[in-house]
């Protein structure tokens, strides 16, 4: 008997077992049991429901007020917000100082060294200028080193020798310290080493333009900046007229991917220096021995000392910078302690590649740091086994238990998953998917199934553990922040690797608004309010949103103790964002589900009325498409004078050229077949086919597309360095295309 009529059989089953409550109402007693029996930062959690809801309330004593809900808080902090995670720590330096205290010659920080890059050169044909071309690709793979790491001990010491080391160059609180460079342990270092001296820091993603970074650099008056040896020259330009920075700090330490050659950063340094000649340039060592020659005693911030300016990405405008305090960040920590820090501690690691210069991996740092747990850096580029030689990618080896992760990153997880599913044999893949949809039905039932965690733990060690070892075999929890994820995409991850909560946040909030506990886990909304925030939901009529439909639906509007005061030097944008009474107006569109957790419809800036009348939601698309295997990224896009959107695809060329010959079309290679009309329109049938089982509506499904031959990255200004869309870009990129797609309708 095959897997799948097993599975039929299976469920023929347990359909005659008449359930005496439903998963989402069960027995608390269930939940009572486990509380008592496990040790939560040990525990390995399924994707289920193992709490009982409601997970958020209405605020107490608060009154209704129309075109509004009642605010909601977390259940566990419904009579008080939290503002920090303890008494005693109430700033960064706190935790710099607790960590160390507390957790001393354990493993706090660990990188990697490349020993060497490999090149490898294929021949690949191009279609250039109408005429097929054969081209030279160069690919390079990395040979690296194991994880070398520093204690919490070794840690807090060099953040103070570089605290001291600033300090040595002449400056003192309140100067700022910009910095400009891509995730490091000397990033994290630089921005605690400064705290420990009430410096605030400055953040910009590494992919700045030289015209955002002069713009960053006059507005916050920077008098110092870290960055990494490739970017020295960069800073030519815009220092001829943001003239505040004095000292320029770099970063030594060879990246993951790339070696400096001391010839070129000398050469470099000489070209900055002959160009700015009042500037001081040291390497970070330097830096840290200048610091231990000059130690002198740390300046404590307080907690309403501005800890840092951060950009936004700029994904909805020019980027702003927004005002966080050391009361903002803690007042985050402690939200999210509330609902994840009972299961993290430690025994967790935690693999850091995503931006420090986003609000979501600051936090998520520093919050690692309180709990005690390891961070090993990667590099989005090393990350997976596929790009390395002669070692293991960053997942397998460093073994991470929590991984942080955005949409791009999973679906591209997933998809390499099916594509390896694929070429099993008929037999094996009746397994997979067999034990896949068993899984499922397992955890849809736990709560009236004695012997579901048993049937689980067999699936996962017979079927999953090869899925589960290529992700380092340890992972308890993966979280997918930074934008909205494809249903079955969460799915799929829980089922196989390990439960995916949903976190929600914005730079002003301090990544602060929504959190999923891995105990009450549900892929239908993003979770309950973290304990240092109210959220309610406010009425957005144009687009028929209100507080008093079935479920409240609204803007989101959030306040609480992560919420910050403002943006730099922007009077106008900060009265249009933030209210007299503390509340910040997200421009996302929300509702509360049966339980108080939240869910996000769409940004206000992303529904777009089109020609019938209605309005559509373009991420909510997105995030839809996005779970077709030929989707590599998507931006859905809607023009106002018609009836249906169309989108531009970056399709997955392993998936592109499977579907090209079996719909019998020639082409060589991804740069031919993205030209071709036929292939468009096979894709076009294929995502149709996706949006349809996502459950989207007629007026919600594509008419056309345009297929990209090229990836979507910062460096070509097609996506933000935190991985959202420029939509304007893209627009104007593809606009014939588009044209051409909306031209034959």
């Amino acid at each position: 008997m095959s897997s799948a009529h097993s599975f039929d059989a299976l469920l023929q089953y347990f359909t005659l077992i008449a359930p005496s409550t439903s998963n989402q109402q069960y027995n608390a007693d269930s939940m009572g049991g486990i509380m008592d029996s496990k040790d939560l930062k040990n525990m390995v959690p399924q994707p289920k429901l193992y709490k009982r809801p409601p997970y958020t309330v209405e605020v107490p004593g608060a009154k209704k007020i129309d075109g509004e809900t009642i605010p909601r808080r977390n259940v566990r902090t419904k009579d008080e917000l939290k503002v920090t995670p303890d008494p005693e720590t109430k700033t960064v330096f706190d935790i710099l100082k607790r960590s160390s205290a507390k957790f001393g010659n354990a493993k706090a920080l660990g990188k990697r060294r490349l020993i060497k890059m490999h090149e490898e050169v294929k021949k690949v044909k191009k279609v250039v200028d109408g005429k097929e071309q054969e081209q030279d690709k160069k690919w390079t793979f990395f040979e690296l080193s194991g994880y070398e790491y520093m204690s919490f001990i070794e840690y807090e010491q060099m953040a103070l020798k570089v605290g001291c080391g600033y300090r040595a160059l002449g400056m003192k609180s309140p100067d700022r310290v910009h910095l400009f460079a891509a995730t490091h342990p000397y990033w994290l270092a630089t921005a605690h080493g400064a705290s420990s001296q009430s410096m605030p820091i400055v953040t910009a993603y590494d992919t700045l333009g030289e015209e955002g970074l002069k713009h960053s650099l006059q507005q916050t008056h920077a008098k110092a900046i870290f960055l990494d040896p490739h970017l020295i020259t960069k800073l030519i330009k815009p220092l001829n007229e943001a003239k505040d920075i004095q000292h320029v700090v770099y970063n030594d330490d060879d990246a993951p991917t790339s070696k400096a050659d001391p010839e070129k950063v000398q050469a470099d340094i000489k070209q900055l220096k002959e160009a700015h000649p009042h500037l001081t340039v040291h390497s970070f060592s330097e830096l840290l021995k200048l610091g231990e020659e000059n130690m002198v005693e740390p300046t404590p911030p307080s907690p309403d000392d501005l800890c840092c300016i951060m950009y936004t990405s700029g994904s909805t405008g020019s980027p702003k910078g927004v005002l966080l305090s050391h009361k903002n960040v803690l007042a985050a920590i402690a939200g999210v302690d509330v609902i994840v820090g009972p299961y993290l501690g430690p025994g967790d690691g935690l693999l850091t590649y995503l931006p420090l210069a986003h609000i979501l991996e600051f936090v998520f740092e520093s919050a690692t740091i309180y709990w005690g747990g390891t961070m090993g850096y990667g590099n989005p580029r090393t990350i997976s086994d596929a790009s390395v030689r002669n070692c293991r990618g960053d997942i397998a080896e460093f073994k991470p238990t929590i991984l942080v992760g955005v949409p791009a990153v999973w679906e591209t997880v997933k998809k390499g998953i099916m594509a390896k599913v694929g070429k099993l044999s008929v037999i094996q893949r009746n397994m997979f998917w067999g034990a896949y949809n068993a899984k499922n039905f397992l955890m849809a039932n736990s709560a009236y199934m004695p012997l579901s965690g048993f049937g689980t733990s067999v699936l996962d060690s017979v079927v999953f553990k090869k899925i589960q070892e290529a992700t380092g075999g340890k992972l308890r929890i993966c979280m997918n922040g930074g934008g909205p994820i494809a249903k079955e995409t969460q799915r799929f991850i829980s089922m196989t690797i390990a439960p995916m909560i949903s976190g929600y946040g914005l730079t002003e909030t301090a990544a602060m608004g929504a959190l999923t506990d891995p105990l009450s886990w549900t892929d239908t909304a993003l979770g309950e309010i973290p304990g240092s925030v109210e959220v309610k939901l406010v009425d957005f009529a144009d687009a028929g949103y209100f507080s008093t439909n079935s479920p409240p639906q609204g803007e989101i509007w959030i306040r609480g103790a992560s919420i910050v005061k403002g943006y730099l030097n922007l009077e106008k944008e900060t009265k249009e964002a933030f209210t007299d009474d503390g509340w910040f107006k997200t421009g996302d569109i929300g509702e509360f589900d049966q339980f108080g957790q939240l869910r996000i419809i769409d940004r206000k800036k992303n529904l777009v009325k089109m020609a019938h009348g209605e309005y559509i939601a373009l991420e909510k698309l997105e995030s839809v498409y996005r779970s077709c295997p030929l989707v590599g990224n998507i931006c859905v896009i809607a023009d106002q004078s018609k009836n249906k959107p169309a989108a531009i695809v970056v399709p997955v060329e392993a998936a592109l050229k499977s579907l090209a010959e079996k719909s019998g079309i020639k082409g060589h290679g991804v740069e031919d077949l993205c030209h071709k009309d036929e292939m468009s329109a096979a894709v076009l049938k294929e995502m149709q086919a996706a949006g349809k089982n996502g459950g989207l509506s007629g007026i919600e499904m594509i008419e056309g597309v345009v297929l990209s031959d090229e990836e979507w990255t910062p460096q070509n200004g097609l996506v933000t360095s935190a991985q959202k869309l420029n939509r304007k870009g893209l627009m104007e990129k593809y606009k014939s295309q588009i044209d051409k797609v909306y031209g034959g309708k």
